[in-house]
């Protein structure tokens, strides 16, 4: 349950995208060299600004303006003391309870909450009941799928020296026996249960069969991981049911679906043995809550965006009882570092999130016209 003092109305709200170099500009499936970001700004009487960001914004950022101006009509002159005014947005019939829209939608309620948290100059988490604990567990996401064996063991060097001690990779992309000789590279230089392996068969044009994942899964046992992500396509819930049945390692799937609708299903089905979630498209943030906290599947978020999606969904992690591990997104990006109050720090696999009010996030004009957005910037294979 969120707490609110205002009564500040909302006098504005708009969607745009920005472009920021991305790793070294080789980046798998960013071809420009550029990433795009998706973010949504809400504006109160008062002329304060909360931000957020919405997922769809990697793949479809020329939508993400056109989209937030047709919900601006259920929002704009609102009072912030009480947020049931999002439920109309999720009651929009056909369109409104997943898909891109929703995506859209979570990042509109991050956005409000952090408005809040600004004009009440707390930080979001003391906006709703917490533990006396700022820490979240973290892992480092990386091991791109074009990595060579040599690059996964950089790769894992690099993630030590910055405070991590578990590590995520991907395969799929390359041939199997490359991979699996990476996975055991990765293995060798990693402790037990460190490692997670992501096979983003929901990105890859190429996709694994059931019958492709239980053989692979299958190769895969050696390796003790802490789970194998995304093994399939996500179009066939009914398929990632049979491969949880048959898979000896956990399955973790989530970031491909938007709304409580699609996660219902992933619940009740049984699914997956860790559901991620996103508060920047799975739902919004108060309902992801609830849904994180009343569900027995053990959950961890999914962080594929800049330093506000991290925070966004550490502040998620930390006050739900239920997510076990955060994601932090390895690929560096010059906008996550000038839109944070305080730069990601990690001590010993763990971060204490910052006591700046909101998410501590601002994205100014300077910052808008600094990483403009490019045209044709968002994510292709």
């Amino acid at each position: 349950m969120i707490k609110i003092s205002t009564d500040e109305k909302i006098k504005n709200i708009s969607g745009f995208a920005l472009s920021s170099k991305y790793g070294d500009g080789k980046v798998f499936g960013q071809p420009k060299g550029v990433k795009s970001l998706g973010f949504i700004e809400v504006k109160s009487e008062s002329g304060v600004s909360g931000f957020g960001e919405t997922y769809c914004g990697i793949y479809s950022p020329e939508l993400v303006s056109y989209i937030t101006e047709y919900l601006s009509k259920y929002i704009v002159g609102e009072k912030l003391s009480s947020l049931d005014f999002l439920d109309k947005l999720n009651n929009i019939p056909f369109i409104g309870h997943s898909g891109i829209i929703q995506s859209v939608i979570s990042g509109i309620e991050v956005a409000i909450i952090d408005l809040i948290g600004k004009i009440e100059n707390k930080p979001v988490y003391e906006l709703f009941n917490y533990s006396d604990t700022k820490e979240v567990k973290c892992y480092y996401s990386g091991g791109s799928v074009t990595f060579s064996d040599d690059e996964i063991e950089d790769d894992i060097a690099k993630m030590k020296k910055l405070g991590f001690n578990a590590f995520k990779m991907r395969v799929g992309l390359q041939e199997w026996n490359k991979d699996i000789k990476r996975v055991n590279r990765a293995y060798e230089v990693l402790s037990s249960d460190k490692l997670m392996v992501d096979a983003i068969m929901g990105t890859l044009k190429n996709k694994w069969s059931l019958d492709d994942a239980i053989v692979k899964i299958k190769d895969l046992e050696p390796f003790n991981l802490k789970w194998i992500e995304e093994p399939l396509n996500p179009s066939s819930l009914t398929e990632y049911k049979k491969l949880c049945n048959e898979s000896n390692i956990p399955i973790a799937m989530g970031e491909a679906y938007s709304g409580h609708i699609h996660f219902e299903g992933i619940k009740f089905n049984e699914c997956a043995d860790i559901i991620q979630v996103d508060t920047t498209h799975s739902m919004g943030f108060r309902k992801l809550l609830e849904f994180s906290n009343n569900t027995f599947q053990n959950k961890a978020t999914h962080v594929w965006g800049s330093t506000l999606s991290f925070y966004a969904n550490a502040t998620l992690a930390l006050l739900s009882k239920n997510i076990e591990i955060h994601e932090f997104p390895s690929v560096e990006f010059a906008i996550s570092n000038d839109i944070v109050k305080e730069k990601v720090k990690i001590d010993n696999g763990k971060l204490i999130i910052s006591n700046h009010p909101g998410f501590g996030i601002d994205i100014n004009d300077e910052i808008k016209n600094k990483y403009s957005y490019i045209e044709n910037s968002g994510y292709k294979t």
